[in-house]
C-alpha cells in the first residue's frame, strides 16, 4: 500500500535479522519474545507510522487502577516521551503506542525507536509481573495483580 512503509520494512528487516513485510491490513509485526510484538502500521494518509505494543493484561480490581494512576502519571509527562500509555477495553491489555512521520524516518532511526518502546514495554511488564504497580515501585503488600 505505501511505498514508503515497504521500502522502510525491506530495510529494517535485515537490522532485525527479518524478513519483514506489510499483512492484509497493511500493518508488520514482529514478535520480540513470547510475550511481547511490536506493530508497526501507516495511518489512513500515509502520512505517520504508528508503533504500538501490547505490554499486560490488567484484569479489573485495584491493581488495575493504581497501574492506571501510574499510566496516567506517564502520559502527563512533558514531550519528548518514548510512547504513551493507552488500553485496550476489549482484552483488559495495557499498551504503549507511539506514532512519527514516515518522511522523517530511516531504518536506522526507526529502529532505535522500536529498540526504546521495546525496553520500555518489557520494563513495564516485569514490573507488573512481580506485582508492582510500575517500574521502580515496590511490590504490592497485598500481592494484588
Amino acid at each position: 500500500m505505501s511505498d514508503l512503509f515497504e521500502r522502510l520494512l525491506r530495510e529494517l528487516g535485515p537490522l532485525f535479522h527479518l524478513k519483514l513485510k506489510e499483512d492484509k491490513i497493511h500493518a508488520c509485526s514482529i514478535h520480540i519474545h513470547d510475550h511481547l510484538t511490536i506493530q508497526l502500521q501507516p495511518d489512513a494518509h500515509q502520512q505517520h507510522l504508528w508503533i504500538f505494543a501490547k505490554i499486560a493484561e490488567l484484569p479489573p480490581g485495584k491493581f488495575r487502577e493504581e497501574v492506571f494512576k501510574e499510566t496516567l502519571k506517564a502520559n502527563a509527562l512533558p514531550d519528548p516521551r518514548i510512547a504513551h500509555f493507552g488500553y485496550i477495553a476489549n482484552t483488559n491489555h495495557l499498551a504503549l503506542f507511539q506514532s512519527y512521520p514516515l518522511l522523517i524516518l530511516n531504518a536506522e532511526r526507526l529502529a532505535g525507536l522500536i529498540g526504546a518502546i521495546v525496553e520500555m514495554a518489557i520494563t513495564w511488564q516485569h514490573a507488573i509481573q512481580s506485582g508492582q504497580i510500575a517500574p521502580n515501585q515496590p511490590p504490592n503488600p497485598f500481592g494484588m495483580k
